[in-house]
């Protein structure tokens, strides 16, 4: 009978001495990034598209170009792929930015009134050109990791960024620039910054088991061209 509470005892030390290790791999990365004018600006134009017989409402593009941040480390992780939906409607894709697994597939739902020529330029081994009509579902499976850009041939400012990683530490950035990760274990990292189809910021970060709280100013200067693939 004293055996039981000798090994609550026991089983209470080996909990106390987890407890450091548990801390550290729940560490939050968070902050805001801040843009450059003419990153957040986005298309501004509302109205109407133009098309045969018939008019289409415009909706208005992500202010910040749908803008996430992304975690590479500090140890190795798998993101697990799952379905993620895009939905083009108002001749705007919603969400413009995704941020998958490898192996991961894309369903691109098409609610406008008219078709769209969906591909990755000069990827047709990724996406070749398709005709996605109106009220129908294309999936696409991105089993490579990289970032894609699926456009639209009619429609050359509908532009859908695929970052397919290993990371599960990304997330988007809201309208006044804020971002958190959670979960993250601590070590040294890469923390990089996407906004309208291209990486805009990339630096080294440790993270500690206090987590790490930052401000990134992204350069307007430093913007690279987008990435084609």
């Amino acid at each position: 009978m004293m055996r039981y509470p000798l090994f609550s005892t026991l089983l209470l030390s080996g909990l106390v001495a987890l407890a450091p290790s548990l801390a550290a791999a729940a560490a939050i990365v968070h902050g805001t990034v801040v843009l450059p004018d003419d990153l957040k600006s986005g298309r501004r134009f509302l109205g109407h598209w133009r098309v045969e017989n018939t008019t289409v409402p415009v909706q208005p593009a992500p202010p910040r170009g749908d803008t996430v941040v992304v975690l590479v480390g500090p140890k190795p992780q798998v993101l697990a792929p799952k379905n993620t939906p895009v939905e083009i409607a108002g001749m705007q894709a919603n969400p413009t930015t995704v941020v998958v697994g490898e192996g991961a597939v894309v369903e691109f739902r098409n609610s406008d009134k008219v078709s769209h020529d969906l591909s990755v330029p000069g990827r047709p081994d990724i996406m070749p050109p398709e005709r996605l009509s109106a009220g129908t579902v294309r999936k696409v499976r991105f089993g490579i990791s990289g970032e894609y850009l699926v456009r639209c041939t009619e429609y050359p400012h509908i532009v859908v960024s695929v970052i397919v990683t290993s990371s599960p530490f990304f997330a988007p950035v809201d309208e006044k620039g804020a971002f958190k990760l959670l979960d993250v274990p601590e070590g040294p990292a890469t923390l990089k910054v996407w906004s309208n189809g291209r990486w805009v910021h990339e630096q080294a970060v440790e993270v500690t088991p206090k987590g790490v709280e930052m401000t990134i100013k992204v350069s307007g200067a430093a913007n690279r061209e987008p990435t084609e693939q």
